[in-house]
């Protein structure tokens, strides 16, 4: 039978990583209706090299500068068609048959509309490192704690245009966010224990910085949901469990 389920996926990309031919390999290994646009601000000749050398029939390709990694997902969105839709950053990737798993979940639960599981850490050789610890079911921790790991979520169209997209003012926390506004807007989720990513831990990562314009975005996303204490709270906690780790896998 036919599924009825189609993929859409934004693949931003600021700068260039070894990893992006492997990100996109994982992208054209999966057996699914899938739209891919590439939204390349990096000005590096290999991301274009490496799309063109990868397998993937871009259904949207923009090399060029932009507003930034939320508005490039954005307008990756907006630049495709499919029922579902999620984004992959240059450096991590998905695993073989992520999407045919997500697809029949979809499938069997028409009431879902947003699919979350497990992502593995790997390091700048590929290598697994651990998983990621911070996923729990969906809850109203969510409002303290960002408990979905993004590589690893798949969200309705539909579900997305009824809270009007992301919000591309935010830079760092732009994911926990669209989570917390689709909960908040009665969305159904789906936990389950499935890995359906592999995620790059390194200093060069936006999550892997404890910049202060990062840790004002996780303060105020947590002070407008959860109160002031649990804003202090959750942001010293994502501090040090990113400085450890850090160490851990430096």
């Amino acid at each position: 039978m036919t599924s009825t389920i189609s993929f859409a996926a934004a693949v931003p990309i600021g700068s260039w990583h070894a990893f992006i031919p492997k990100a996109f390999e994982s992208l054209a290994t999966q057996e699914v209706s899938l739209a891919v646009a590439l939204l390349d601000a990096s000005g590096d000749a290999r991301v274009a090299l490496a799309a063109d050398e990868s397998r993937l029939p871009f259904a949207y390709r923009r090399h060029g500068p932009d507003k930034g990694q939320s508005d490039a997902i954005d307008e990756g969105w907006r630049e495709t068609h499919g029922s579902v839709v999620f984004w992959l950053n240059g450096d991590d990737r998905l695993t073989p048959d992520a999407l045919k798993r997500v697809n029949d979940l979809f499938e069997f639960n028409p009431g879902v509309d947003v699919v979350y599981g497990r992502s593995n850490f790997i390091d700048g050789r590929g290598r697994c490192i651990g998983h990621h610890d911070q996923i729990g079911v969906m809850s109203d921790l969510l409002y303290r704690s960002n408990i979905i790991s993004q590589p690893s979520c798949f969200v309705r169209r539909s579900a997305l245009n009824s809270i009007q997209g992301i919000d591309k003012s935010l830079h760092y926390v732009m994911d926990w966010d669209l989570w917390i506004r689709l909960y908040r807007n009665g969305a159904r989720f789906l936990h389950t224990n499935d890995t359906y990513s592999e995620v790059y831990v390194g200093r060069d990562t936006k999550t892997g910085a404890v910049s202060p314009d990062r840790l004002a975005e996780v303060f105020n996303l947590v002070r407008r949901h959860a109160g002031y204490w649990s804003a202090l709270k959750s942001t010293i906690s994502l501090a040090s469990h990113t400085l450890q780790t850090r160490r851990k896998h430096a």
